[in-house]
């Protein structure tokens, strides 16, 4: 059986992390489960938002772009729609709060980093099968991981913020 390849899926480093410039409801940072289908977010006071394709921390959002071209390849995976608010430059950006599977990374201690970017990470490779698209918990953030194939089809879309670099998942004896 031939070795597939994935790609990590996130915000490129070269622009703002809009993440900490966000008011979240405290619905929202308890959980997926606790949040409505439709929610409002808003840029704090004196800051602002550079929209892009996906917003990291302290939630993964995905821009409704983003979420349209993962959704066409795998419509399986639920969403909730999130309404980013900024009202300093009086608009609005669509995003999308997306289900993605959860695979565990088995062996944290043994994961390689490089220049603070996860590069191979321990997973049961078992987990992968089915899994087209989905994130993987590391300490107090989240790895976004797409299999080749969906990773070339957001490719050709050209999504401004999104970057999309290989990442080693590697199995076994942890």
């Amino acid at each position: 059986m031939s070795r597939m390849e994935y790609y990590v899926l996130e915000h490129d480093r070269r622009l703002p992390a809009n993440g900490a410039n966000l008011a979240f409801p405290e619905r929202m940072l308890r959980g997926y489960g606790h949040a409505e289908q439709q929610e409002v977010v808003y840029v704090m006071p004196g800051n602002s938002l550079t929209s892009s394709s996906l917003i990291e921390h302290p939630i993964l959002l995905v821009s409704e772009e983003l979420r349209a071209t993962i959704n066409k390849r795998i419509p399986e995976i639920a969403y909730k729609s999130v309404i980013v608010m900024d009202l300093k430059q009086q608009g609005q950006f669509d995003y999308a709060w997306m289900d993605f599977p959860e695979i565990p990374c088995i062996a944290p201690d043994r994961t390689e980093s490089e220049n603070g970017q996860v590069m191979t990470i321990w997973v049961d490779l078992e987990d992968l099968r089915e899994a087209a698209i989905f994130q993987i918990p590391y300490y107090r953030s989240r790895v976004l991981v797409a299999r080749v194939d969906v990773a070339e089809s957001l490719l050709r879309k050209s999504l401004y913020g999104l970057r999309i670099r290989p990442i080693r998942l590697t199995g076994g004896e942890a």
